[in-house]
Formats: structure tokens, sequence, C-alpha cells
């Protein structure tokens, strides 16, 4: 260690007047469900009594879509709903199998061009939520399920 002399660290005083007050920041950790922001992700879906084609754009935040997802009706064979992420380019779609189990699927190049490949895995709902928080809140979400390449005949 060096001989040098620390100093003591000076504290400033700011000269406001009486009507100003110091602006204080506070740090902190987006953890909870509240916490997820809002972003532009249109959804699809079909089911028993309600289906919202992928043409009408329909905006949804994280909230409605854990709602629409718990709403699925798994009786209902040709359930499904879909999420695309407009500013990443992301998609997710999936079928509600039964109660807890689900089937989800990532296209490979979705679109009208979309050449029938395909990431899908089963998974169960706990996984899925969690991974539905990554999607909305745009950070890496891929990694949460396992999944394995398709190809669909189209």
């Amino acid at each position: 260690m060096s001989d040098a002399i620390l100093e003591k660290p000076t504290k400033t005083v700011l000269n406001l007047t009486p009507t100003q007050k110091p602006i204080s920041y506070e740090i902190t950790i987006q953890n909870t469900l509240s916490d997820i922001k809002y972003q532009d992700i249109h959804y699809y879906m079909h089911n028993r009594e309600k289906t919202i084609e992928s043409d009408d754009h329909t905006h949804i935040d994280f909230f409605k879509a854990l709602s629409e997802m718990k709403d699925l009706d798994w009786n209902y064979e040709k359930n499904y709903i879909g999420f695309k992420n407009n500013r990443t380019n992301e998609c997710v779609q999936f079928v509600r199998k039964d109660e807890e189990k689900w089937y989800a699927e990532v296209p490979i190049m979705h679109g009208k061009n979309w050449e029938g490949y395909a990431w899908g895995c089963n998974s169960d709902s706990k996984l899925v939520f969690d991974m539905m928080q990554l999607f909305f809140d745009e950070v890496i979400w891929f990694h949460m399920l396992p999944w394995k390449m398709t190809r669909f005949d189209h």
C-alpha cells in the first residue's frame, strides 16, 4: 500500500431557496407482475366463443394475455392463442391441452412466406406463464422451454 493520505469527501451544500427541494431518485428492481411494462404486442386467438384474427392487429398487455390464456377452453379441440411482438418481430403461440398442459410453438421466419419450420414443445402452465413474462418484458425468453425443431406440411 502506498503512503498517500486519503482525503475525506467533502459535503456539497446546495444554495436552494425555501421553495426548492432537492430531488431524490430511487432505483427499484422490477420483479413483480405489476412491474411488467406495456409492449407493442398483438395477439390472435380462437376459443369456443371468441375469435381474434391476426389481421385484426389487436394490442394486448401482459395481464390481458395471462387472462386470455387462462380462459382458453382445453375441452375445445381447436383452441389456440398467439402473440407477436412488433418491435422485435418475435412470435410465440400456444394450444391448451388440459388445465395445466400446453403445446408451445415458435414459428421460424413466420409470416406470409413461412416455410413450415417451427420450434415446438409441451410444457406446464408455470413454465409457460414465466416465459410469457419474459416475452412481454423483452428479455431473453427462448431458453425457458425445451424446444425441438419441427416441420409442418402446409
